[in-house]
């Protein structure tokens, strides 16, 4: 069905939810209804093979974001009813995760006869407690149908244990012990795209097509296939952890406490339980990274609402303002050896979190350093995850980044010294070039050293002496990442392989080389020559998704997974000049010969395979 419905563009950058003028319009051409397979889903794009064989990239706004960004790098409004559903084996169950299961229970929440099904929900939208199918009991003696909702504590294949807070509906927290029967069966209920599985079903797929050549989800409905561990992640795995916590705000700011961390906060007990987690995990990555030892306390405030504070406890003018704004500040001091790092912020974790590695570093080195390493390694802390080097960062600074123009250079970024903090869109510079100097394994030996050197502020550290005899390879790869960033981009994927030696072929000779699906660009050892032909030849077989068939050099139909050729020259890299499993390339310059399977920049992790590729010149 052809459609050219408008619908207007809301691109939502730091909070501010702006509405575009009649040329960000756009329009919905056609709706498309897909069944089919999942073959592969990284953040909020899934990719599907519908039953004709046809490859769709769909995007999905996924719950508590904004926005997806589009091919036009615009950020779209458009939210998705996503459903993931599947069999879950009993025996794979997690402790933390939330269980909602039919029994009987008595006045005290003992459990009578045996449950044959249970269901896995999602933490964010699970209202714990107990529905009674009649009256509740009222002794011991009683037994009433009714469905229970809680996180679990302990699991196994014969017993399963939940836990209820005090007041739902028992008077103090109480674990009800469940009996599972031999043939107990489990499933999952969710509307986590992250719980979709490589090989799921495609139950029902409503999507939009844009004139932007976009594809975007209106409603989703997944069925794994497999009998398979569902693991929340992130956010949702500590929500589910502290269940057990109260969610109700306190009457008036109290003070909590961790190893690293002391704060005066109005949030409730669950919500400081997740922030100190997610607050003491990452000066576990920072310590990690830095190879040093936090010191320290960083101390402060963190306010939920500042009518509930009472009247000059609150005393630093610039930190409240900052809150009422919404945002943070870490004050940091030293007299003689003592340092402190003091915290003014709102409640939103990714605030905490950045100014908390202010605070962090202040105390551990001495310093934050220059404002481009002070801002760019807060928002590393800030989108930091354990074992994931992966492009993650809010949608909106991510479609400020890929429209912005001109980009920022790198002497536009790296100022030495100290200067005003700027805007949010000076932070997001930062960040881009403290992620590739930190994940690129070309540069990453080095940022380290550097990081800490001018942190603790030592002599001739800089910027220009670590990086300036490299400056045109980094300019280079730095150019490169801005213009394939998105997310569930690699750049230790894409790193450029500096080292490689080449040289040209004789007429007639014929070289080999081996190309890898999970990698970028990739050095072949061949100098080629302008206007001379070569004939290449690739054999074997690679995938694009653990789900995905294997397929050869030639890809699909579309170009995915279509070996490819550019031409390195002086810091300059040709287009990509598609080839196949047999073609005769022409170079349109001379240089430097590279390859690599087509596939998007932010999907080459989970690919698989390699080829062999003989190039023979004539």
């Amino acid at each position: 069905m052809r459609l050219m419905r408008t619908i207007r563009v809301v691109i939502a950058l730091a909070g501010a939810a702006i509405a575009t003028d009649a040329q960000g319009q756009i329009q919905i051409t056609e709706q498309l209804a897909i069944t089919g397979t999942v073959e592969s889903v990284a953040g909020g794009r899934v990719v599907v093979r519908d039953e004709a064989g046809v490859r769709h990239e769909v995007l999905v706004q996924r719950t508590g974001e904004r926005g997806v960004t589009l091919r036009t790098n615009q950020l779209l409004a458009f939210p998705a009813d996503v459903r993931v559903t599947g069999a879950i084996d009993v025996a794979k169950i997690e402790p933390g995760q939330i269980v909602r299961v039919q029994t009987r229970l008595n006045s005290r929440g003992a459990a009578t006869g045996e449950v044959a099904t249970l269901t896995v929900v999602d933490a964010a939208s699970a209202e714990i407690g107990v529905a009674w199918d009649a009256e509740a009991p009222r002794t011991v003696k009683d037994a009433v149908a009714c469905t229970v909702t809680a996180p679990v504590p302990r699991a196994s294949r014969k017993r399963l244990t939940l836990e209820l807070p005090a007041g739902t509906p028992f008077k103090t927290k109480t674990p009800v012990a469940l009996t599972l029967a031999a043939d107990a069966r489990a499933e999952l209920s969710s509307r986590d795209l992250g719980h979709a599985e490589p090989g799921a079903r495609i139950v029902q797929l409503d999507a939009a097509k844009l004139d932007t050549g976009d594809l975007v989800a209106t409603t989703l409905v997944i069925e794994n296939q497999g009998a398979s561990a569902v693991r929340d992640r992130g956010d949702a795995a500590l929500e589910n952890t502290y269940r057990g916590l109260s969610a109700e705000p306190p009457k008036e700011p109290r003070l909590v406490r961790s190893r690293h961390f002391a704060f005066l906060t109005d949030v409730s007990d669950r919500e400081w339980a997740v922030i100190r987690d997610k607050l003491e995990r990452m000066v576990a990555n920072l310590e990690r990274y830095f190879g040093r030892k936090g010191t320290g306390v960083v101390e402060g405030f963190i306010v939920r609402d500042l009518a509930a504070w009472p009247e000059g406890v609150l005393q630093e003018a610039a930190g409240v303002e900052k809150i009422r704004r919404g945002e943070g500040v870490c004050f940091n001091a030293t007299l003689g050896p003592q340092r402190r790092a003091t915290l003014y912020s709102c409640d939103s974790h990714g605030v905490i979190q950045h100014e908390c590695v202010h605070g962090f570093c202040h105390l551990t080195f001495g310093s934050t350093g220059p404002t481009w390493l002070a801002e760019g390694v807060a928002e590393l802390g800030n989108y930091w995850r354990d074992g994931d080097t992966s492009v993650e960062i809010d949608p909106g600074v991510m479609a400020y980044i890929r429209t912005a123009t001109p980009k920022r250079r790198l002497f536009e970024i790296a100022v030495p010294g100290r200067e005003p903090a700027g805007t949010w869109q000076d932070y997001a510079w930062r960040w881009a070039l403290c992620h590739l100097l930190a994940n690129n394994p070309n540069y990453a030996d080095r940022f380290r050293p550097l990081a800490v050197a001018l942190m603790e502020d030592k002599p001739g550290a800089s910027f220009e002496a670590t990086y300036g005899p490299v400056a045109r390879e980094l300019s280079f790869e730095y150019d490169q990442f801005l213009e394939t960033m998105g997310t569930g981009a690699r750049v230790d994927l894409a790193a450029w392989p500096w080292k490689a030696k080449f040289r040209p072929l004789a007429a007639g000779a014929a070289a080999k080389a081996t190309v890898k699906a999970a990698a970028g660009w990739q050095a072949t050892g061949i100098l080629v020559d302008q206007q001379t032909r070569y004939d290449i030849e690739a054999r074997g077989t690679w995938q694009l998704a653990p789900a995905a068939a294997p397929g050869s050099a030639d890809g699909d139909r579309d170009g995915h997974g279509r070996l490819v050729a550019a031409i390195f020259h002086d810091f300059t890299l040709t287009p990509a000049i598609p080839l196949g499993t047999k073609a005769t390339l022409t170079p349109p310059v001379s240089g430097q010969l590279f390859l690599r399977c087509a596939d998007d920049w932010t999907q080459l992790a989970d690919n698989e395979g390699e080829i062999a590729v003989t190039v023979q010149r004539e």
